[in-house]
């Protein structure tokens, strides 16, 4: 294969500009196309070409559009950097394959399902043996509360059970403000809170559609509203073992994030998200180039090595962007 053509979706994102930048920055000189459903957004600016999309609630004409974009630009892989077009793409991407020969490097739709609600996640971990924190479903379990509540104890987590970052997620220390914070709730877990002492991990681990795990990589990673805005890389090789069991057992294809505290000395893991990360740049600043492994990987036919993870820290920091009306005036009447 020759140059290959790769679409990034919710070019906007944090990792989706990750994503475009990395591949236009690296050895394989790829056409990078991004689209996104907003003009003011980086990527389309980046990327060498740049098309809006509909809201993927609109399914229909976002996939005809996908479709339309995908022929017209002859694209080869789709990497996704919207998490609200996941199940879209898992749903469609046989379609998308069959009408137009890209690959869309999106996991397997019962591992989305699974992934996309936590409760179901708990379940996933229990059944298979791997470690959880002890969770029960709000208000599903309602008659339940008491006992777990006297099993467990406080400090507890509130949180819905979709969702991504710290959006409603809640830590109560009391009965009280745990009372508040359930309140008129549905979908939600209530969950143990996981030790903080030794830190919070955020881990990503990439796998080709042979199974083959291309990479993983563990951060002890600093939050500021959700989001991670530094992280440490040293030696852990230990939770980045355990992470690529639960990937394989899961399905995953393309990459996927997991987070996860220590108890007792072992890994607890509390969220899987089936996707890219926020933290997906810092992995590349630390070499470890997710989609750039899988283009090698599964549209070059290429044999790849696992990338070497260096003892380093890194901080987030923003960088503003002028960009000329012009440019946005022509992704808008595009």
């Amino acid at each position: 294969m020759g140059k290959v053509n790769i679409l990034v979706t919710g070019s906007g994102s944090l990792y989706g500009v990750a994503i475009i930048k990395s591949l236009l920055d690296g050895p394989l000189q790829c056409k990078v196309i991004g689209c996104d459903t907003n003009p003011m957004t980086l990527g389309l600016y980046l990327a060498h070409r740049g098309y809006l999309v509909p809201l993927a609630k609109e399914e229909e004409s976002w996939l005809k559009r996908i479709i339309e974009i995908c022929k017209k630009e002859s694209i080869d892989g789709i990497f996704i950097g919207s998490s609200h077009e996941i199940k879209l793409f898992a749903r469609h991407r046989d379609i998308i394959k069959e009408a137009t020969g890209a690959t869309v490097f999106v996991h397997p739709p019962q591992m989305v399902d699974t992934c996309s609600d936590k409760w179901h996640t708990v379940l996933f971990l229990k059944n298979k043996g791997f470690y959880y924190p002890q969770t029960i479903p709000y208000p599903d379990h309602q008659a339940k509360l008491a006992d777990f509540i006297k099993r467990v104890g406080f400090p507890l987590v509130v949180k819905p059970r979709t969702g991504a970052g710290s959006l409603g997620v809640e830590v109560v220390k009391t009965p009280r403000q745990l009372a508040e914070a359930i309140a008129g709730k549905e979908n939600y877990i209530i969950q143990e809170y996981l030790p903080d002492q030794q830190g919070e991990y955020t881990v990503g681990v990439c796998i080709n559609k042979k199974g083959d795990v291309l990479s993983s990589i563990a951060l002890k990673r600093n939050l500021q509203d959700g989001m991670s805005v530094s992280a440490l890389a040293e030696d852990y090789s230990d939770i980045c073992g355990y992470c690529e069991q639960v990937a394989r057992v899961l399905g995953a294809f393309g990459s996927c994030n997991l987070q996860l505290r220590i108890k007792n000395g072992l890994p607890y893991i509390f969220e899987i998200n089936p996707r890219f990360s926020s933290s997906t740049g810092m992995r590349i600043a630390l070499g470890v180039n997710e989609a750039e492994l899988l283009i090698k990987s599964d549209l070059m036919g290429q044999q790849t090595e696992k990338p070497a993870i260096p003892k380093a820290g890194v901080i987030r920091q923003y960088i503003d962007f002028v960009i000329p009306i012009e440019d946005i005036n022509r992704i808008t009447s595009s």
